[in-house]
Formats: structure tokens, C-alpha cells, sequence
């Protein structure tokens, strides 16, 4: 299993856009993934139609006794429902593992063990049924994000047209540079999406990038209008017909696949 997690804010940065889209292109090349939807928000799970009063992650952390004052874990019995919890979706090799309704309620709780996502996948069995692990978070701080980030071996972060954008991938980094005390979480550097350079603003915002950023961007999407509706239609934008769609489908693939060479050689070793 490689894992890789999307970091950064709220407010439109394409974080779910990224995972979903290359979640699409693994598929296409048969690379058993699971995508985990850790955002309250539930926008990964919402793109496969899963009902918003479903069960999901929130309730593995509940059973596994994450919010139990007591300190008392259950690991057994989290992972059981883990493996539960891991959903079909209609992308070849594609599995999704919902937010659940009650997120939100653990997203605002104090976990006892930042270890413990990544404990749960391994005792579940889907460490080593999955080549790669998509992890989609919501804020940028907060317990949720905590797991996000230990269970995962690789963190990017995406950058839209905003110069907040900017900032919450800066300080996305700094977040990464700090856990590596503890955990060797690397840092992929940052995705640019959605800018169109006939557009002054944009081309600006996008040099700020650049200029902070310099070798660790990775990638640019240009705004187009196929990225947006393969993504809105839970579609794998390498299937569109059009040349447009099929060239950035290459750019999402490129990127997924630097991702997954950029893990840890025990992750590589166990996927």
C-alpha cells in the first residue's frame, strides 16, 4: 500500500477533485485503490451517491473506541467494521470507504491515537489489498486531518486561483515539515488547477505560486470545462473522447504514479 493524502483548507482548492480524478486514472490502469472520504463534508462519498445518512469512517472511529474518555481501543473490532464500511463503486478497482454521517461529530472530538487509521487499515487487511490509498480531508487542523496525515506515506497539497490558496498550501507544508518529527510523511509539493492565464489575476496568483513554491510544483491544470464535468460526474476523465480531456487525464495519471514512487520503500515493498 502506498498512502497518499491531500492537504490544505476549505474553500475550493480542488482537494477532492485531485483525488477523485486520479482515483479515476488508477483504475484505468488497474491499480487496486481505495479512496477513504475523511471530510465531514462527505464531497468524495457525494460524488459515488452515497446517501449523506449513511454509515462511514465516523462510525469505525466510534466502534473503535476513539471518542471513549477511558483511553481504551478496540482495534479488533474497528477493523472489523473498516472492512465493512469499504464500498464498490462503478470504477474497475475503485473501492470508497464513506464519510458516514456521524464525521462531523468525530471531526469535533479529541482522538486518543493520531496511529490509529493507519493501525486500522493494516489490522483490515486492506494494507495489503490495495496498491494505492487516496485519503480526502476537509480543514486544515483537527483530529481528522491528524490520521490523515499518519496514515499516509506521501501529502500534497492543491493551489486554485486564490492567493488564500497560496497561504493554506504554504502553511500545508510547514504542517508536513512538523509531523516529520514523528512520522516520515513526505512532501510531494503542490498541484495548480483551475487558472486561466488570459486572465490576469490568475497568471499573477499563479507566479506567486511559482515563486514560493519553485521546483515543488508539480503540475498545472488549466481551467477547462472537461476536468469539471468528468469530476461532477464521477467520470474517469481519461474515458472522455475529446483530445483536451485525454491529455490532462495524462497529467492526473503522471502525478499519481510520481506519488506513488515517492513513498517510503517499505510502503513500495508492501504494495
Amino acid at each position: 500500500m502506498v498512502a497518499v493524502t491531500v492537504l490544505s483548507g476549505k474553500g475550493g482548492v480542488a482537494k477532492t477533485l485531485w483525488q477523485v480524478l486520479m482515483a479515476g486514472e488508477a483504475s484505468r490502469l488497474g491499480i487496486p485503490t481505495l479512496l477513504i472520504d475523511a471530510d465531514p463534508e462527505r464531497n468524495a462519498s457525494n460524488k459515488f451517491g452515497v446517501p449523506a445518512t449513511s454509515t462511514g469512517l465516523g462510525d469505525v472511529f466510534e466502534v473503535s473506541g476513539a471518542l471513549d474518555a477511558s483511553g481504551e481501543l478496540d482495534l479488533e473490532a474497528g477493523a472489523t467494521r473498516l472492512a465493512d464500511e469499504v464500498l464498490d463503486t462503478h470504477w474497475e478497482d475503485v473501492d470508497l470507504v464513506p464519510a458516514g454521517a456521524s464525521l462531523g461529530t468525530v471531526a469535533q472530538s479529541s482522538l486518543i491515537d493520531s496511529w490509529l487509521l493507519r493501525d486500522l487499515l493494516e489490522n483490515a487487511g486492506l494494507a495489503a489489498a490495495y496498491g494505492l490509498v487516496l485519503i480526502d480531508t476537509g480543514g486544515r487542523t483537527g483530529a481528522l486531518t491528524a490520521q490523515a496525515m499518519y496514515a499516509a506515506d506521501v501529502a500534497y497539497a492543491p493551489i486554485g486561483p486564490t492567493r488564500d490558496a497560496v497561504r493554506k498550501a504554504l502553511e500545508a507544508r510547514t504542517r508536513v515539515e512538523r509531523i516529520q518529527r514523528a512520522h516520515p510523511l513526505k512532501w510531494a509539493g503542490v498541484v495548480l488547477s483551475g487558472f486561466d492565464l488570459r486572465v490576469g489575476m490568475d497568471e499573477a496568483i499563479r507566479d506567486e505560486a511559482l515563486a514560493a513554491f519553485g521546483d515543488e510544483v508539480r503540475a498545472v491544470i488549466p481551467r477547462r470545462a472537461g476536468v469539471h464535468e468528468a469530476f461532477q460526474l464521477a467520470e474517469r476523465l481519461g474515458d472522455r473522447r475529446d483530445v483536451s480531456s485525454s491529455n490532462l487525464a495524462g497529467l492526473f495519471r503522471d502525478f499519481m504514479l510520481e506519488l506513488r514512487a515517492l513513498a517510503p520503500d517499505t510502503a513500495q515493498d508492501a504494495s
